[in-house]
């Protein structure tokens, strides 16, 4: 209700701007259109439109249907505006009408029409005759949907109940000697008419010479009531009341066994009539070629798992013609007699046959490969492992972890020159949440990328106080740079860079003073401790805390005095090229200001004493080989990348696995996260249905956004509308509030039983209603399956609308997109129960689908 709610308001909202407009600008040229509102056109149907152009000197317009390069398919249009609808049903039934100005075609009109598919078929009603008065009846066919109903006469009955193949209904009749009665579905066409007797509610009628009561004989109806045969092959037809049969084209037997004619009519149809004394009922027959259409080849080989467009070279195609891939149906959008273009899903990989048909004459099964030959992962483990190592799965990306493996796809990316960077981005104070965005949803360098947000999210500078671009892009463009290199280098790159140096204070550091009372600058010295290397509680290997046998509490890795005495070492560094206490140079590392140094002895952890007589960068190596080299150090800054890449509760033996990688190769960046990536924890539910309480971790906002433009394919650039959307849900990029990030790595859940969630920090009520908003927003263009938010911004969900008839295959589509086909069995049917109640046409089924699966909690955390 919420949704609907929500759309009907939007709509509201773009009616009252576009009124606004018109009413201001009076002299401006325009085009206005009738008829507007809700239009319906059945297939093969017509409907007129007339352009009115003020304010330009020629009225003539010229008139289009759909948009440059998606208008196949979708009828035509005459000169006069005559609209005429295709004989079948296109992908989108929503058809763009457009006049444009010919005199100024910068000036132009759109109107939109609905496409009604197919009906329902008739074939019989129950009771018949019909009495007069308040009646129930029941009506019999084929292709009832829910919502269906029951036009009696002018008047629509009440539906008590609907299956396929009967609508149950109640209304009343009029004293009469006949009605009509058809059937509607939500979207279609109505159905063919009936016609059938009235009695009295007696049950007779009144008629004779005699004035006495004479029995009313129905007339037949004819089941089926519709038919598709090949030339020259049979059908039975039945009726009551027959007295006999006839046929336009074929010739049909007095026991109503119906022979197709050798030669096809000019229309492709045939009609069947039954003919008896209380009148004649009649069936359609659609005639298809007995000749066998060929399937020669297919473009698309192998086809790609999930959704994909093809063409089918061959012979004997029509516009009657099917095309299946296995058992799922596949909507053909284009055809010629040798060529059809078709648009499916495929669920499952390995060999499937593709058959194309006409009615009941069928190809040749033609065997095709779907998906990855010789997979090496399943698409469900290659799209969960995308959405740890990369801002989640594109289609392209999960086929090629399938094709090559997990090892494979991270040696790759280890060995790929660094492509995403912020060079270039103008020295101001807005731009690189754009730029972040862009470079997440469309660079290769995924897991680069990744690592470097993950290190930015540990060694935090903000914009809140560096201000400038400049000074923030240089250490961005580090942490990427530095992402696959060894933590000691990090550690280093970010002590001298002049961003932290401004940030924590390092910079212009001077040592103490005695005379004038300075001390030196401790924040730095606090926070590599605390935050960057070895945390504030010894730890055991695997991370948890040590406890003091005597006290029973932790045990602390620094003190007081401690943090006093590293401060000494980070002194007399200031920035290349200007003066002490010069202003900040960011773009080269923070030199010696040797005379500003405190060259006296220092004592540092784990007894390592600094001797005196140091130069300021012997100093700071070896202080910073001490915090690398403790021991709390690999558990400590392992467990953060696990919680940032793969989950925010890892088990302790989780976490030792990573830190003895980490001590093994001494810290070495590509075999730390190789460990993390791939332990056996980590890819423990690639298959899903194993779901564990303390699996995966919310996504951040920064994660959510590209990770549902990449999983449809999407496009972003680097103007994109949303560093403010992040910013009012928490995470204003390149500014976190602080260094301990926008979210504190040991934020526990409330009534979670002690579970960890950092990002659920800054995901209060109010956040939660954005990061809806922010969805909904998106999935919101109920006219273009181009669904856009701001300039540079685009996914395309045409694929998806010919799935939209059966929701179960669409789903299917949708899970595989979002959920990496893992979708628990109760989410699924929720799910696809408002799909199934969506009566707002294909697009608004599938923006249904999608608004409900990427607003749960199942998405919300990539498990």
């Amino acid at each position: 209700m919420r949704f609907a709610i929500r759309r009907v308001l939007a709509v509201l909202v773009v009616l009252l701007a576009v009124s606004g407009a018109a009413y201001a600008e009076t002299t401006t040229p325009a085009i206005a259109l009738t008829p507007t509102g809700y239009i319906t056109v059945p297939l093969g149907g017509t409907k007129q439109f007339s352009a009115k152009v003020t304010n330009l000197t020629d009225t003539t317009v010229a008139w289009s249907v759909g948009r440059p390069g998606l208008n196949t398919g979708l009828g035509t249009i005459s000169p006069t505006g005559l609209y005429t609808a295709p004989a079948t049903l296109p992908s989108n039934t929503q058809i763009q009408i457009t006049a444009t100005s010919v005199s100024n075609p910068t000036v132009s009109a759109i109107t939109f029409l609905y496409l009604l598919g197919p009906g329902p078929t008739i074939s019989g009603i129950s009771p018949n005759p019909l009495p007069s008065g308040t009646v129930t009846i029941t009506v019999a066919g084929t292709g009832f949907q829910p919502g269906a109903t029951v036009m009696l006469g002018n008047a629509q009955m009440s539906t008590k109940s609907v299956s396929a193949t009967s609508v149950v209904a109640i209304g009343y009749q009029a004293p009469a000697t006949s009605a009509t009665l058809f059937v509607t579905n939500p979207g279609t066409s109505p159905s063919n008419t009936l016609t059938v007797p009235v009695t009295s509610s007696g049950g007779s009628n009144s008629g004779g010479s005699s004035g006495g009561s004479v029995p009313v004989v129905p007339g037949p109806a004819v089941v089926p009531a519709s038919a598709t045969l090949a030339l020259g092959s049979t059908q039975a037809f039945t009726a009551q009341n027959v007295t006999t049969w006839s046929a336009a084209f074929g010739s049909v037997t007095a026991a109503g066994l119906y022979t197709a004619p050798a030669v096809m009519p000019a229309n492709g149809k045939d009609t069947v009539t039954a003919t008896g004394p209380g009148g004649s009922g009649s069936a359609t027959v659609t005639l298809v070629s007995n000749i066998p259409p060929v399937i020669q080849s297919i473009t698309s080989t192998p086809l790609p798992l999930g959704m994909f467009s093809t063409v089918i070279t061959g012979t004997g195609f029509t516009n009657l013609t099917t095309a299946t891939l296995g058992t799922r149906a596949l909507t053909i959008t284009a055809f010629t007699p040798t060529s059809l273009t078709v648009v499916g899903f495929a669920g499952s990989g390995g060999m499937q046959n593709v058959l194309v048909a006409n009615g009941p004459v069928s190809s040749l099964p033609f065997p095709v490969q779907v998906g990855v030959a010789n997979p090496v992962v399943s698409p469900a483990a290659a799209r969960r492992f995308l959405e740890q190592a990369a801002f989640g799965p594109t289609p392209a990306d999960a086929a090629h972890v399938q094709a090559i493996g997990f090892q494979a796809w991270l040696a790759e990316q280890f060995s790929m020159p660094q492509i995403s960077n912020y060079t270039g981005i103008a020295n101001s104070q807005g731009g690189m949440p754009a730029w972040f965005l862009a470079n997440a949803v469309t660079n290769n360098d995924q897991l680069r990328q990744r690592v470097g947000f993950a290190l930015h999210e540990i060694f935090v500078t903000s914009l809140v106080k560096l201000i400038w671009n400049s000074s923030m892009v240089p250490y961005q463009n580090m942490l990427l740079a530095d992402a696959f290199s060894n933590y000691r280098q990090i550690l280093g790159d970010v002590t001298l860079s002049p961003a932290m140096g401004n940030y924590l204070d390092m910079a212009n550091n001077a040592k103490a003073n005695p005379a004038a009372g300075t001390v030196a600058n401790e924040n730095y010295a606090r926070e590599v401790m605390q935050l960057f290397s070895i945390g504030t509680v010894l730890l055991k290997p695997d991370g948890t805390p040590q406890i003091d046998p005597i006290t029973g509490t932790t045990i602390p890795t620094y003190l007081q005095h401690d943090v006093t005495e590293l401060a000494r070492v980070f002194t007399g560094w200031g920035y290349a090229g200007k003066p002490w206490n010069g202003f900040i140079n960011p773009n080269a590392p923070m030199v010696p200001f040797a005379g500003m140094h405190d060259a006296g002895s220092k004592t540092l952890l784990n007894g390592y004493v600094a001797a005196a007589g140091l130069s300021p960068l012997a100093d700071l190596n070896g202080a910073l080989d001490m915090l690398a080299n403790h021991p709390n150090t690999a558990p400590f800054i392992s467990k953060q990348l696990i919680q940032h890449l793969v989950k925010s509760n890892p088990t302790p033996a989780y976490v030792g696995r990573v830190a003895s990688a980490w001590l093994q190769s001494n810290g070495d960046m590509p075999t730390v996260i190789t460990a993390i990536l791939l332990d056996a924890e980590a890819r423990a539910n690639d298959e899903g249905g194993a779901d564990l309480s303390t699996d995966g971790h919310l996504q951040e906002p920064a994660l959510l956004l590209p990770g549902y433009i990449r999983a449809f394919g999407g496009t972003m650039t680097t103007g994109n509308w949303y560093s403010s959307n992040l910013a009012s849900m928490g995470q204003d990029l390149f500014s976190p509030p602080s260094v301990f990030n926008y979210f504190s790595p040991g934020y526990t859940v409330q009534n979670s039983g002690g579970l960890k969630g950092p990002e659920f920090q800054i995901d209060n009520p109010n956040n939660a209603i954005l990061r809806e908003n922010l969805i909904a927003t998106f999935f919101n263009q109920y006219s273009n399956p181009i669904q856009s938010y701001g300039p540079g911004t685009t996914v395309d969900l045409s694929p998806f609308l010919p799935l939209a008839p059966t929701p179960s295959t669409l789903l299917d589509a949708l899970d595989l997109t979002l959920t990496h086909g893992t979708m628990p069995a109760g989410m699924r049917q929720i799910v696809l129960n408002a799909i199934n109640a969506d009566g707002l046409g294909s697009l608004h089924r599938v923006q249904t689908g999608i608004y409900l699966i990427l607003t749960s909690s199942y998405y919300n955390v990539w498990h």
